[in-house]
């Protein structure tokens, strides 16, 4: 009985009967859907109705309450319900702007034991919320118990201070002609035919400290001379020199000063024939100032 019998091809009549059993499933389903409308008319649905987008806030951050948007009926009178409650108090709280956004509530300061965001100014011992009122008993307006403020750590133990550093040594004072010793050297008693004798100034300081003193080449003098008293040749007749030379000798320490003598004579201002220094035996003289050493002997051969 399940085989199709007419005039026309089985395959029509599969088809027909298709067509038939996808109506009947569409009529039921019509049917089950108007039953659940029916319902929801009467109130009894726990599905609430999608809520409206809130719009994007002009200034300041969006109230929690704000928030909530467009919703039914029965969950608006839950929210204002709250909102009049304890609850109420903490969702307005200023101490929201740690979940809002640090700049959602201007003015307000961190709270104890939060690390300073950028530019706050922490109030290290604050126990209550920024800008909440401290209600008698400990506790924040609203209810909510306060917590003691965590004792501030005592700071630590200044360095002790450091011993004063000693004072300056005072500057050396200024040698005297008593605190020196001049001496006249050469750099060999005896010298051949053609050799240039090299002579020292030797200045030493005799005295117990330091002490300063001009040594300008303009202040210095050596002199080859037969005996004092006749001279043949000095060291400033012709390269005088002037060059400020402000030393610090030490007690015991020397400043030397040297010159290659050529083996001729001189006069003042180089004037006249410089003539060769025949052999025989010669004295060094050396001056500073007004200071002259002892003559230093030499031979010429």
């Amino acid at each position: 009985m399940l085989e199709p019998v007419g005039p026309l091809p089985p395959s029509v009549y599969w088809r027909r009967r298709a067509l038939a059993v996808a109506a009947a499933v569409l009529a039921l389903a019509l049917l089950v859907w108007a039953v659940a409308a029916g319902v929801s008319a009467d109130g009894g649905s726990d599905v609430p109705a999608a809520a409206a987008p809130t719009p994007a806030p002009t200034t300041g951050p969006p109230s929690p309450v704000a928030s909530l948007g467009a919703l039914p009926k029965s969950a608006t009178s839950d929210a204002r319900g709250l909102a009049s409650g304890p609850l109420g108090a903490t969702l307005r709280a200023p101490g929201d702007a740690a979940l809002l956004g640090a700049n959602a509530l201007p003015g307000t300061r961190p709270q104890t034991g939060t690390a300073a965001l950028p530019g706050a100014d922490a109030l290290p011992g604050d126990a209550a919320l920024p800008g909440a009122d401290s209600a008698p008993g400990g506790q924040q307006a609203g209810g909510a118990p306060s917590s003691p403020a965590p004792p501030s750590p005592s700071p630590p133990p200044g360095p002790t201070s450091a011993p004063a550093a000693p004072p300056p040594a005072p500057a050396p004072a200024p040698c005297g002609d008593g605190d020196l010793r001049i001496t006249a050297r050469t750099d060999k008693p005896r010298y051949g035919a053609g050799e240039h004798p090299v002579f020292s100034l030797v200045v030493t300081n005799t005295g117990s400290a330091p002490c300063t003193r001009d040594l300008d080449a303009a202040r210095q003098a050596m002199a080859v001379v037969r005996k004092p008293g006749d001279g043949l040749w000095g060291s400033n007749d012709c390269s005088p020199a002037h060059t400020q030379d402000v030393r610090t000798l030490a007690p015991g320490q020397d400043a030397v000063f040297t010159v290659r003598w050529a083996g001729r004579t001189s006069t003042p201002g180089c004037s006249g024939t410089r003539t060769v220094v025949p052999p025989g035996d010669y004295q060094l003289l050396t001056r500073l100032d007004g200071t002259i050493s002892d003559p230093a002997k030499f031979t010429l051969g």
